[in-house]
């Protein structure tokens, strides 16, 4: 599921845009493999992994599928580029970068680019976006050389010395990390609150409990947000039917699923795919 409500990867290995992220604002953002996130103009507070972090023009997240990511406000003038890298690019892009940058990124996902940085991120910015909008015969050489020369420019910049091994996570961080990953790997087929607290060995109530605390949502909000942002991708990039995406969802019947869509939308599958 490499896709948020207003950012989508699709069939592509790398997708590029711009947006304020305002239909993203207090839930989970669905992140691709690797995700960077560049604040344009404006401000932002976004949660990663429980740690709020402030983002100013220029600043840049750099995030995994599996981080618990919630953009907990933005200002009007907000505006941020965004760069989508599916699995099998990134594998090629990290091959050849230091190990510990990876742990670095993970325990330090925000970096402020400092002086001449700002002029040499924002023409980054530009040589990407011209290989991927320009360039046809050598684009995917070109792509996973302009993403390393990306974050090898990090890793040259910080100190990876400087790693924290000692991060400890709380026992609720931890059960709401692994629901995370629970939805992540299931939701597809599984969207009863019982399954997933079974799975974490504790009652549903201390899962809405955790939800609540940390993803300011019931874990039925989340399952069934999981949910629609599967099926908006499987109408919008694929040509699947209504009843085959139905089967692939476990979805009783076509009705079943029309009626659940609805529900949650407000607007028909027929009307949404148009």
């Amino acid at each position: 599921m490499n896709y948020t409500p207003d950012i989508l990867l699709g069939k592509e290995k790398l997708a590029l845009g711009e947006s304020n992220l305002s239909q993203s604002l207090g839930h989970p953002l669905q992140l691709s493999y690797t995700s960077l996130i560049i604040c344009l103009e404006g401000t932002s507070v976004v949660s990663v992994n429980f740690k709020n972090y402030l983002l100013k023009p220029n600043d840049i997240l750099v995030l995994a599928e599996d981080y618990i990511t919630v953009v907990q406000r933005v200002s009007v003038d907000f505006k941020a580029f965004y760069c989508l890298v599916d699995r099998s690019l990134a594998a090629e892009v990290a091959y050849d970068l230091p190990n510990q940058l990876f742990l670095f990124l993970h325990q330090s996902p925000l970096c402020r680019p400092q002086g001449p940085e700002v002029a040499l991120l924002h023409g980054w910015i530009i040589q990407i976006k011209h290989i991927k909008n320009t360039c046809t015969t050598h684009q995917h050489i070109m792509l996973r050389n302009s993403l390393q020369l990306f974050f090898l420019k990090i890793a040259e910049t910080v100190s990876l010395t400087q790693i924290n091994l000692e991060r400890q996570y709380s026992r609720k961080e931890i059960l709401c990390w692994k629901f995370w990953e629970l939805i992540s790997q299931h939701s597809t087929e599984q969207r009863n609150v019982a399954f997933y607290a079974d799975k974490l060995n504790i009652t549903p109530y201390y899962l809405s409990q955790i939800t609540k605390d940390f993803l300011n949502d019931s874990p039925k909000g989340l399952i069934d947000r999981q949910v629609i942002l599967e099926i908006k991708a499987l109408l919008s990039t694929t040509e699947l039917s209504i009843k085959q995406i139905a089967d692939r969802l476990y979805f009783e019947d076509t009705s079943y699923l029309a009626r659940y869509f609805k529900r949650q939308t407000g607007i028909t599958l027929t009307a949404y795919r148009k």
